[in-house]
């Protein structure tokens, strides 16, 4: 008898042993931001910076978006040879990456302003060479609570992120 109960006993007890091993705890985790919290600290860099009349909130894409510089020069066609840099930085304006000028796709085959997709393209079409435009991201919408890295470098979790892009050239295309 005594073997009988053991062995359902031993059992019971291994089921509840693997179940608290898969619930355990290992800390604390992250709470992350809602959009209202991301939004009371994007405005306060917003009216901090008097980016007011440059930068907006777009409810329809849940991020900031604004024209910081539009440039001189020729504005791109839809068909124009371009290029452009972008830069991720915190609001605090730790540079997290900047590229080199990107010129061209990866195939090696030139940037025209038609193969970009929304929303850069848009963006683009309405920047002239030297034009800069600012989108900054909600950490509660499009990052996380959790820390990240990116290009080597440790991005603390809730960060809202900047992302500025520079057209960098417009050219006119080759003729056939």
């Amino acid at each position: 008898m005594k073997k009988t109960l053991l062995i359902p006993v031993t059992a019971v007890v291994a089921a509840v042993t693997m179940f608290a091993a898969c619930v355990k705890n290992d800390g604390p985790s992250c709470v992350p931001y809602t959009l209202e919290q991301d939004k009371h600290i994007i405005d306060s860099f917003i009216n901090a910076n008097s980016l007011e009349s440059v930068i907006t909130y777009s409810a329809e894409s849940s991020w900031y978006e604004g024209t910081m510089d539009p440039g001189a020069g020729s504005m791109p066609k839809a068909d124009s040879i371009i290029s452009f840099k972008y830069s991720i930085s915190l609001m605090d304006g730790t540079v997290i990456f900047a590229s080199d000028t990107i010129k061209q796709n990866d195939d090696g085959s030139p940037i025209k302003l038609s193969n970009i997709k929304d929303p850069l393209n848009s963006v683009f079409a309405e920047l002239q060479k030297g034009g800069k435009y600012r989108y900054i991201y909600p950490s509660s919408v499009y990052f996380s609570c959790a820390p990240q890295t990116i290009n080597g470098k440790t991005v603390p979790g809730s960060s809202e992120l900047i992302y500025d892009y520079t057209l960098t050239e417009v050219k006119a295309p080759a003729a056939n």
